[in-house]
């Protein structure tokens, strides 16, 4: 028998904080948005949509980096599918995430389940947290729902097998998703299907991984049904190469490249690689898709799909003292984790295209794997792949997940389930924004997920005027886009919108266009009306783009003057540093609330600015003391660089000597930073 029960779901868990309120005209870029590609070894066809797509940073969403690192107890609302093999819990408050899967017959888990609730510092929002399976959509990077809320739904095939659904309206493409999960009831393998509508006349761009963490131990294999990948590994260029044994220089030789000698690492083996990497696999035309992670026992998790699904990648985090810091800031210490992920694309630097009013639509399976370890494990890569899949054929025929592809199409598309969970109401806003043009989709949202972030929008195209909040309130939402650009020109020109939060958003949606003139004059006008810390912060930013930075920490340091607000407040003194401001620095941390001179961020800043006016002591006492930088970016390694440099200038302080880059150098080779400074990624 086969059932679903909403439950809640018990973990020690950081506050996600309050969203941050100032709009993202910097353009917040992910990682992967930009790589250099090594044209020797991939060709022009391979990377006809690498770069393609991009967008212009996280706008309309707020970004998500109010949260903390104090874990408390807290019950999440949870999802339960069970049948007689397999129990799996899904998360509809943390962007629907498949949170765990254990194999009833073994009690094993198959994922990598993360103990705790913690956001570090790696979406384009910012918050995200490790483990189970993420849903990925829209852009590149992981998806604005990470920790955001789902719509969920409980409905039924027509035999009675119970299915969660869970959707979204992703705003940027303006793309709508679900993902459906079932479990009949002789299943050994959780099916989930996932369908993607773009509901506009118009052509976009579309994304998707699905990212499917597990244990990362010494006798796990990752294998998939490829010997060639696109390899990338932070600081270096994409390039293809064979797999799985990937030819390296011997990173203990000193000879020079003619005369170094070599190694080999088995990428499959992920706790032979030293530092984090990327492996996007090219899985040829008409093999069937799946990617599986085997412990030494023969035993493990695999992931199949029809054929829409076709890229597949393995993403570590290397065993150097950076990645295993980031593994525990992550969870807590001795857990680890590898990623393997299905996706639309080959690798990660594309986006794909999407006509108009197009769907797209795939079948996923997720579920144990067991096949002969000697095979599995030997060094015969194709021998070792062929057990696998002999094995997924038998336990999950390919034919099995492609019938179970139409059958859910044929029964459940158009039919709308019982609301269990509700996310935001944008796909409402913009229905009526758009009217005719936005088509159903056979989803139902119920007016209740309509609340005061969406009430002012929903306002000013009803009513042709958007609300006018006190100068100190914060702005709870953002809107981007042609349509809304004309519909605050048109308000503000009738005088529905002419005050200063209607100039305000009028020169957000400017800024994003691209349009920083008429955007600057926009935010101008806002502060004509009403002085606000909004809107200097804004022109501030502007202005340091167009090169005028001594504008810019003017206009920054009074909107924090006028109001101590965190990121506020962050943004200025960043701005001092940048300008080499160090006294200043200085002294407006000393007039910040404490509870904000408490946050990390302005700790680093203070540190440096204790370094240039040389105060090696107290720059010292901070860094070796209880910083904690709880929003450390990925590939960031501001905290060492600053622990080195510390360390140079006490070397130059006792030997007389000035700090040049041969002794940051010398510093750097002799001496090991303490470990929670520690994130780097190479």
């Amino acid at each position: 028998m086969s059932t679903l029960r909403f439950i809640t779901y018990e973990m020690p868990s950081a506050s996600l904080g309050k969203l941050n309120p100032l709009p993202d005209l910097k353009q917040t870029v992910d990682a992967h948005a930009s790589i250099p590609i090594d044209e020797s070894t991939v060709s022009r066809e391979e990377s006809k949509y690498m770069g393609w797509g991009r967008v212009n940073g996280i706008l309309p969403y707020l970004l998500q980096d109010g949260y903390d690192r104090k874990k408390k107890p807290r019950a999440w609302k949870a999802a339960l599918l069970e049948n007689d093999y397999i129990r799996a819990v899904f998360l509809p408050e943390i962007g629907g995430r498949l949170w765990s899967l254990i194999d009833k017959t073994t009690g094993r888990e198959l994922l990598h389940a993360n103990p705790v609730f913690q956001p570090c510092n790696l979406a384009l929002r910012n918050a995200w947290v490790s483990g189970g399976v993420e849903w990925n959509v829209g852009i590149i990077g992981h998806t604005p729902f990470t920790v955001d809320a789902m719509f969920a739904e409980e409905l039924a095939l027509n035999d009675g097998t119970p299915v969660l659904r869970l959707f979204q309206y992703e705003r940027i493409r303006r793309l709508v998703y679900r993902v459906e999960a079932m479990l009949p009831k002789d299943s050994r393998y959780l099916f989930v299907r996932v369908r993607i509508d773009n509901p506009l006349d118009e052509d976009t761009a579309v994304y998707w991984w699905s990212n499917i963490a597990v244990d990362e131990r010494e006798d796990v294999r990752v294998l998939v049904p490829s010997d060639k990948s696109y390899r990338w590994g932070y600081g270096g260029k994409l390039s293809k190469i064979s797999i799985p044994y990937m030819k390296v220089r011997d990173p203990k030789s000193h000879l020079n490249d003619e005369q170094a000698g070599e190694e080999y690492w088995d990428i499959s083996r992920t706790t032979q690689l030293p530092q984090a990497m990327d492996f996007f696999f090219d899985i040829p035309a008409g093999q069937r898709p799946w990617i599986s992670a085997v412990g030494g026992d023969g035993y493990g998790f695999i992931q199949t799909s029809t054929d829409e699904l076709k890229g597949r990648k393995l993403f570590v985090w290397g065993m150097g003292a950076g990645g295993r810091n980031w593994q525990t800031f992550l969870s807590q210490p001795g857990s680890a984790y590898l990623e393997i992920q299905a996706g639309l694309a080959r690798t990660q630097l594309e986006h794909l295209p999407m006509q108009a009013n197009d769907t797209i639509s795939w079948m996923e399976a997720y579920g144990p794997i067991s096949a002969e370890a000697p095979a599995i494990h030997g060094k015969d890569w194709a021998s070792a792949v062929a057990a696998v899949e002999e094995s997924l054929e038998k336990s999950c025929p390919r034919d099995l997940v492609e019938d179970m592809h139409q059958r859910v199409k044929r029964e459940l598309d158009g039919k709308a389930g019982s609301i269990k969970a509700v996310g935001e109401g944008w796909a409402l806003v913009d229905k009526e924004l758009l009217g005719d043009r936005f088509r159903g989709l056979g989803l139902e949202l119920p007016e209740s997920c309509l609340g005061e972030r969406e009430e002012p929008w929903l306002r000013l195209i009803r009513e042709g005027s958007l609300p006018c909040p006190g100068v100190l309130e914060e702005p709870g939402s953002y809107q981007i886009g042609r349509e809304w650009e004309a519909l605050l020109e048109e308000s503000i020109r009738a005088g529905g919108s002419r005050h200063w939060y209607g100039y305000y958003q009028y020169g957000v949606v400017l800024a994003h266009r691209g349009r920083m003139e008429e955007a600057e004059k926009a935010f101008d006008d806002s502060l004509e009306c009403a002085l606000s810390p909004w809107a200097l912060r804004n022109k501030a930013l502007l202005r340091d783009l167009a090169g005028d930075r001594e504008s810019a920490v003017k206009l920054w340091v009074q909107a924090v003057t006028m109001l101590p607000e965190p990121n506020i407040a962050k943004e200025a003194l960043q701005i001092l540093n940048k300008a080499g401001k160090y006294r200043e620095i200085i002294e407006l941390n000393n007039n910040l609330p404490s509870e904000v001179k408490e946050l990390g961020r302005l700790k680093v800043i203070l540190i440096e600015a204790l370094l240039e006016t040389g105060d090696i002591g107290g720059a010292e006492d901070m860094l070796q003391g209880d910083i904690e930088l709880t929003d450390v970016r990925e590939g960031e390694v501001k905290l060492t660089d600053l622990w080195f440099r510390m360390m140079a200038m006490k070397r130059a302080r006792e030997t007389g000597v000035e700090v040049d880059d041969a002794l940051l150098e010398q510093v750097q080779r002799e001496c090991t930073p303490p470990l929670h400074l520690d994130f780097r990624m190479h």
